[in-house]
Order: structure tokens, then sequence, then C-alpha cells
């Protein structure tokens, strides 16, 4: 994986979680198990062509990866019974993922933070007037998938540590259209045209 590549669309997150180009040229996706792996050429020559795509070196972004659940593939109904449960947040979302009450019992969007409770202490939480949705353990677990928190990544150190240095881009400079003025003959911008000239004093309005 040493010389393998992800694609941020750099341009937006959901919540906190990185976006990147999913397998298959079918859009974007924060699912680092769905995210398109690009060789250094072709992640160079993607970043040249538009430079809000950023290539990311694989390894470093599997490192700092965490597991979160997003709440469109979960359903109330499906992991109600079990004997060990993750409880998620009721109303409290990050991006698309769950709000998982943690071993200290505040609040993290990373599965592996996320507290596993019994029966009995769901039912305790419960009586507390927590507001929460206990759902089994590997349910959930059957359903996270691997992303990465924007905050967790630092461009500058991705690139040092495999040695890619990106090209910079040529901005394309905006092309100034220049006319010659009937009566003197200086050069006139667009604008200028539609204008008495400012030496002669020429109307060379089309």
């Amino acid at each position: 994986m040493s010389d393998f590549f992800y694609l941020q669309d750099s341009r937006s997150n959901v919540g906190t979680g990185a976006m990147w180009w999913a397998k298959d040229g079918v859009g974007y996706t924060t699912s680092l198990d769905r995210a398109e792996l690009f060789t250094r050429e072709r992640a160079l020559k993607q970043f040249e062509s538009r430079e809000t795509d950023l290539p990311w070196p694989a390894a470093y972004i599997d490192e700092r990866a965490h597991r979160g659940v997003d709440c469109q593939t979960v359903h109330k109904n499906e992991g109600a019974e079990g004997e060990a449960f993750y409880a998620f947040i009721e109303g409290d979302w990050n991006g698309n993922d769950l709000i998982w009450l943690t071993r200290s019992l505040s609040r993290s969007s990373d599965l592996g933070k996320a507290r596993t409770f019994t029966r009995e202490e769901i039912s305790d939480l419960l009586a507390d007037e927590f507001h929460v949705t206990p759902m089994e353990a590997s349910y959930i677990e059957g359903k996270a998938r691997r992303l990465i928190s924007v905050s967790s990544m630092n461009h500058r150190e991705a690139l040092r540590g495999v040695n890619l240095k990106l090209p910079k881009i040529k901005r394309q400079r905006l092309r100034r259209y220049l006319s010659n003025c009937a009566g003197c003959g200086r050069f006139l911008s667009q604008v200028q045209v539609y204008q008495d000239c400012p030496n002669c004093g020429a109307d060379n309005r089309p």
C-alpha cells in the first residue's frame, strides 16, 4: 500500500468525515472500504486536472481511520434483541454518523470508543432518562465502516512521508481583448470600447 493513494474531494466533508473518490467512478464516499485506490501516476494526473482532488497516501489514511455507523444503514427493529448493546444518542449525528455513549458516558461517533452495555445496564440508562436507543452490538459491528476525520489529517506530513511533492498548477489568466481607437489608434480595453476614447474623445461604440 506504500505507493497507492486515495483521492480526497477537498471541496466538502460530511460532518467531520473526509470525502473520497469512490470505486468504479460512482461519485464520492466517506467509506474507505468503498474508496478507489490510485497509483501515484494516476493520482498526480487527476490532481493536475483539478487541484481540489488531493492525493493522500493510503497507508497514512488507513493508520488513522476509525469506524463509524451511517444512520441510513441501521433499522431499530433489526437490532433490538441480544445480550450486549451499544447505545446511540437520539437526535444527534456527525454528518450521517450515529453518536455513541462512550465508556466515560461522553459522546463520540467513533465506534471504537463506544461502551458496550448489558441488558440490565441499558434498562438503568433508560430509567435515568438518558435519551438513547440501544442496538445489539454484533448487529452494529456489521454495519460499521472505516472512515477518517479531517482533524486527523495533515497533508504536508502525509506527502513528506512518501517523498511526494505536488506540482504547482498554472492558473489560466483571463484573456483581455483589446481594440484600437478609430481616431488615434490607441489600444482600448473591452470596457473602453463602449465609451469615448480617453485620449482623443472619439466614439468607438460598435
